[in-house]
This record gives structure tokens, C-alpha cells and sequence, in this order.
């Protein structure tokens, strides 16, 4: 057994009774101790309140901030790390879906597992403990694709959760195609369909054919919508009328949903209405939309300054009970030339960009629990008896300290093992 002494964990992520007494929102925390035994979390209690156990090791946090491990809930790991070899040179999403398709002729077996193996390797170093990756699905190469990320799975359980969910048009649901590459995917144990949706006449029938081919299979779906800034894309209101039209029964996740918060304010509280009774929860990707969305350039392609963040209406779909979780989405590569798969980084922002700290308390879930709920994870992103023992041990002893060096160096605690990991070396990527 190990005791984990003086721990300042986010109140929000304790069971309730530990949570009851009034919390400071500039510092939303309580002072725990934490009973870890084997994989899973035996007990937790205020500080001083576990006792003594023998025999049992001992680790003294020393109040400093203690969070579960993070939950990125939205990746691309077959896109990750090609930004040194197809750069976006335009910065707009077109010019992202060029690059990387022109550079799909590179993803072998061996380059899909070197990138994706980096980024896991990344992400493990800085504390995330489940993703969910997208994984571009064709019937010509999705086999290729999901098959190294089931390798990966294998390779990587018992560490990282690796969840996969396909990507294709949605307009492929329309054909043939789209049950083959439901299949292929499920085969390679996919954890749900997904797909990017486009307004189009065909948008009902897409959104219709998806769900049944995924409540056929006794899945969810989860989808990329609305990545735009036109008030007229409201793929996200067609997926909640689908949902309760279809009467879908299993989890519906929606990714980006960013052209809500430029429409008219009671259109998009309509929608948030629909998105509440279809039981649809959002994933938020500040940092990828905040470098795509509303770039502005003349013809000249001079830059001009982004007048919109891009991020959705996170404060009102959870003023409305939405659950609502932020991930990193892509990570050097075409459609966001940054990151490095630091959920502490991801929340970081979210928090500067959204104006979370309006809800600190309630913000930590994002990268935690409420995404870990999203993609059916409910054992981790939590700090409470019988949560997965994943544990990420900052230096930061306030919030304050946490989001001004989201960066810094930490401990992680995994089972009953306390360790310090690094993060792998950029050169090992260069292209030989």
C-alpha cells in the first residue's frame, strides 16, 4: 500500500462528502490523504484523517496540487507530427486538408507507429492516462491505420487507454462504404463511429443512416461539427433533431461546434436546448480553433488580426447541464502547427481563452472526469475510492502557480509506483 500525505486535490474531483464544506473559489481545493492499494485508490480522507498503515510506504505531497491523471479526449494521433514535412503555409483549414492529404503518401506502417508512438510517449511523460484518437478511415488504407493503432493499444495497455473512433465524410454513410468502414474500424476495436458532417440537402439522411448503423452495432458516435465561423453551419442542431428524431439510445459526442457562438444568440440557446433534451456532450479544442478559425488575410494575403477566439459557447451549455471537456485535438501538423499532448497546457488555455476561472472549481473537470464520462471512462479522472490510481503530482501548490507554468516539471504516481518521466526528444522525429 501506499499513503499519499497532504495532498491539495481539486474539490471537484473528490467525492462529495470530502467537498461539502464551503470551498474557495479563487482556490477550489481540500487537503487529502489518499490510500492507493494495487491499481485503484482504497481511500481518501482530509489530511491526517487516514491514520497509520502498516505496512505501508509513505509519499509526503507536501500540499502541493494533486491531480487524477488527464483524459484527452479528442487527438489525431495518425496526423501528429507532420508538420515539418507539410507545413500549412496558407494557415486555413484548406490549406490543412491539403497538406495533409498530399502527405498522406508517406503514412506507412512504420511512420504511423513512429509519430503516434512519440505523441503517446509524450502524453504519458506529462500525465494523461486515456485518449481518444481519430483515425482517417477509407476503404482503401483505414486498414493500415487502425490496425497500428491497435497495435499501439496492445502495446500501450495497462499505461495509456487507447480508444479509437473513425473519421470519414458523411456522406460515405450514404454508401456502401459506410457499413465497410464501420466494420473495419469496430474490428480493430474501435470504442465508436464518428465522422465530419457538412450542411448539405443530404445532412438528415447522413445523420440517420449513421445512428442506425451505430445503434446496429451497439455503439456511439462521436463527431466533428461546425468547424467554422458561418452562422449558417448548424450541423450540431441537425445531430440533436436526428438524435431525438431516431430516439438513439447510446452516447453522442460533438467536437468543436464552433460556428455556435457567432449565431444569433436565441438560435444558438434554441440549439443549446435541443443539445440538452438529445443528452449530446460537447468537446471544446480552444487551441486548434484558436489558430485556424478566423484567419484573416486579403488577397494579397497580408495578415489582418483575428477579431473571434473561435471556441464554442462553453459557459452556456454548461449553465444549461451540458457536459462540456476540452482537448488538445491536433498536434503538429497542418491544422495546428503546436502542442505536445500537455492536457496541464490544454487546461491552461481553456481556462485564459473561455474565461474558466469564472468556474475553477468546475473547470478542472474538463481535462478529468466530465471527458472521462464523454468517452465512457467513468474510473478515471477522478480522485475517490475504487478511481484507477493514476495520480499527477505538480510543483504548483495554488492554481495560480499551475496555469502561470503549465509546463513545469511533476511526479506521476501510477498504481504504487511514484516516478518522474520525460518527455522524448524532437530529433528523433526528424526525417532521416
Amino acid at each position: 500500500m501506499l499513503i499519499v500525505r497532504c495532498a491539495r486535490v481539486p474539490a471537484a474531483l473528490l467525492p462529495a462528502r470530502l467537498a461539502s464544506a464551503p470551498i474557495d473559489p479563487i482556490e477550489p481545493t481540500v487537503l487529502c490523504d489518499l490510500a492507493v492499494e494495487g491499481s485503484r485508490i482504497k481511500a481518501v480522507a482530509p489530511a491526517g484523517g487516514l491514520g497509520h498503515h502498516s505496512p505501508a510506504r509513505e509519499f509526503d505531497a507536501g500540499g502541493s496540487l494533486v491531480f487524477p491523471g488527464f483524459i484527452d479526449a479528442h487527438v489525431h494521433l495518425d496526423k501528429t507530427h507532420t508538420w515539418h514535412r507539410a507545413p500549412n503555409r496558407s494557415r486555413t483549414f484548406i490549406g490543412a486538408l491539403q497538406a495533409l492529404s498530399d502527405d498522406k503518401s508517406h503514412w506507412s506502417e512504420a511512420d504511423l507507429q513512429r509519430r503516434a508512438g512519440f505523441a503517446l510517449r509524450s502524453a504519458w511523460a506529462h500525465g494523461t492516462r486515456v485518449i481518444r484518437t481519430h483515425v482517417d478511415t477509407s476503404t482503401q488504407w483505414g486498414e493500415r491505420s487502425h490496425s497500428v493503432m491497435a497495435g499501439l493499444r496492445r502495446e500501450w495497455a495497462g499505461r495509456i487507454t487507447l480508444q479509437t473512433v473513425p473519421l470519414c465524410g458523411g456522406n460515405d454513410y450514404l454508401t456502401a462504404d459506410g457499413e465497410k468502414m464501420a466494420d473495419l474500424a469496430l474490428r480493430h476495436g474501435a470504442s465508436a463511429l464518428g465522422g465530419y458532417f457538412t450542411m448539405s440537402d443530404d445532412l438528415p439522411a447522413q445523420l440517420d443512416r449513421m445512428l442506425a448503423i451505430a445503434q446496429e452495432r451497439g455503439v456511439g458516435v462521436d463527431l466533428h461539427v461546425d468547424e467554422s465561423g458561418n452562422p449558417r453551419a448548424e450541423c450540431l442542431r441537425f445531430v440533436a433533431e436526428a438524435v431525438l428524431r431516431s430516439s438513439f439510445s447510446l452516447p453522442v459526442v460533438c467536437g468543436h461546434c464552433c460556428s455556435l457562438s457567432v449565431q444569433d444568440h436565441a438560435r444558438a440557446q434554441s440549439t443549446i436546448a435541443l443539445i440538452r433534451a438529445a443528452r449530446i456532450g460537447i468537446i471544446s479544442l480552444p487551441d486548434c480553433n484558436l489558430y485556424l478559425q478566423d484567419r484573416r488575410c486579403a488577397a494579397a494575403q497580408f495578415p489582418r488580426t483575428p477579431l473571434w477566439r473561435g471556441i464554442t459557447l462553453v459557459h452556456d451549455l454548461m449553465d444549461a447541464g451540458i457536459a462540456v471537456a476540452c482537448a488538445s485535438d491536433n498536434v503538429r501538423d497542418a491544422f495546428h502547427a503546436f502542442g505536445d499532448y500537455n492536457l496541464a497546457e490544454v487546461f491552461a488555455h481553456s481556462v485564459r481563452l473561455a474565461h474558466l476561472d469564472a468556474r475553477l472549481e468546475e473547470s478542472v473537470r474538463v481535462v478529468t472526469s466530465t471527458a472521462a464520462e464523454l468517452i465512457g471512462e467513468p474510473d478515471h479522472g477522478r480522485i475517490a475510492p475504487g478511481a484507477w490510481a493514476r495520480l499527477v503530482v505538480f510543483e504548483a501548490h495554488r492554481f495560480s502557480e499551475l496555469l502561470s507554468r503549465p509546463r513545469s516539471p511533476r511526479l506521476c504516481i501510477d498504481a504504487e509506483e511514484i516516478h518522474h518521466p520525460h518527455t522524448p526528444d524532437f530529433a528523433e522525429l526528424n526525417d532521416r
